[in-house]
Order: C-alpha cells, then structure tokens, then sequence
C-alpha cells in the first residue's frame, strides 16, 4: 500500500505524541551542554527503535489508536544509557568507595560543585529517601536534593552499586537536527513512516543522532558502593 494511503491526521497525531514523549523524558539537557548540528561524521551514533506494526495504526476508518506508548521515551533512555556507559567504561574518571551503612556521605563530594546532577542506582532509592528525608524535594517534574542538586534514579543493572556526579556543562553532546515534514519544525527526534516490504505492515523509525563531543573527567565521579562487611562473633 502507498504512503498516500494513510490517513494524514492519524500520522500527524503519532508524530506529536512520540516528540512529546521525547521531550519529556530526555534527560541529557540536564546531564550535558547540547549543541544541534546539521551535518555529522562516521563518529556520531544512532539510538532508535525500528518497530514493523500492521499498518491499521494509519488506516482511515480502522479502530487503532494512532500512538505507540513511550517510543519517545525509549529513545531518550537509551541515550541516558549510552551516556552511562561512555562514563562508566572512562577510565580517566576518578572512583571512590563509600561503604553502604554510610552511603549519604557521597553528597561531600557533591558539594565541590555549584550545581551538578547525581544519578543513582534504583535500588538505593528507599533506603536515600529515608536518610535524607525533606532534603529532597520534589520541584518542576525533578527531584533536587539540598536545594541545587537534581537526583535522578537509574533502573537496571547498568548502574548496579554506583553512584555518578556530573558538574554542569561538563559534558559536551551534540545531535544532529532533522526537518519534520509533519510539524513542519526542526526536531533532534527524526520519525519516519512508510509502508513496509512485508504486505499489510508500516514500517516506524524513531531515532536521534548523537556524539558526545568533550568529557570533562575532572568534573565527574563515580561512587561505588561497598556493601556492608558481615559481622561473626
């Protein structure tokens, strides 16, 4: 079937909904200095999702909805977790240890900084939340810890016993922009629709192009957290 056959306004609704799902779930305007690009190199990288669905989701008069729940979502997690991984596998990053019964002293360390961003495992989210107390508060969708530090909790194992301290604009990303034919606006999030190879499927493509530019390694921490030793009588 051609792309001429999809019903404009269904497409127009998918579009909107996965670059506001983009919007609000991105995390690397807070984590990094992003700067938008209109050409790239063999450096930079794709982060997307490529799902083949029955093409009913656009057909006029077909009872789909026309949204796809969190696809936005997925590319802007994924790349969180490619930033993670970049600094977790940097070796020019100085480590520190902090034994799990004193886990709140990491925030020393955080307070070198003006303003910094703190991510930390999911799993030592109950036991933060109850040391720290009111000192985390909840401000415009973010959790700022003191004031002037945004926490963001990190599902998986990705980040397993570490905690990653990020100084503002330490971090230098840049994503190449794409021209939305639907919205007719310049957008980091490219979406493309077509029909598929396969009769009766579209083909959705949800992507960014990425390339994290500079990495200030004197601006970043990584804590590990060491569990606690097992006392024997």
């Amino acid at each position: 079937m051609n792309k001429d056959c999809y019903d404009i306004k269904k497409i127009e609704f998918f579009t909107q909904r996965a670059l506001k799902d983009y919007k609000n779930t991105n995390q690397i305007g807070d984590l990094c200095k992003t700067i938008s690009v209109n050409k790239t190199d063999g450096s930079f990288i794709q982060i997307g999702i490529r799902p083949l669905i029955n093409e009913d989701i656009f057909l006029e008069g077909a009872n789909v909805h026309p949204e796809l729940p969190s696809i936005g979502m997925m590319v802007s997690h994924g790349e969180r977790d490619f930033l993670i991984k970049n600094i977790l596998e940097n070796a020019k990053i100085k480590r520190l240890k902090i034994n799990r019964e004193n886990i709140e002293e990491f925030t020393k360390h955080v307070y070198e900084y003006n303003k910094a961003t703190i991510l930390i495992s999911l799993d030592f989210f109950i036991e933060l939340t109850k040391k720290f107390g009111k000192r985390i508060v909840y401000e415009n969708n973010k959790e700022i810890l003191d004031t002037n530090y945004e926490v963001i909790f990190i599902p998986g194992g990705m980040m397993k016993n570490k905690i990653i301290l990020i100084e503002k604009d330490s971090i230098l990303w840049e994503k190449q922009i794409f021209k939305n034919e639907i919205t007719n606006t310049e957008e980091v999030l490219n979406i493309n629709i077509k029909p598929a190879e396969q009769f009766g499927k579209v083909d959705i493509l949800v992507r960014s192009v990425n390339k994290i530019k500079h990495i200030d390694e004197d601006s970043i921490k990584i804590i590990e957290i060491e569990e606690n030793e097992t006392k024997t009588n």
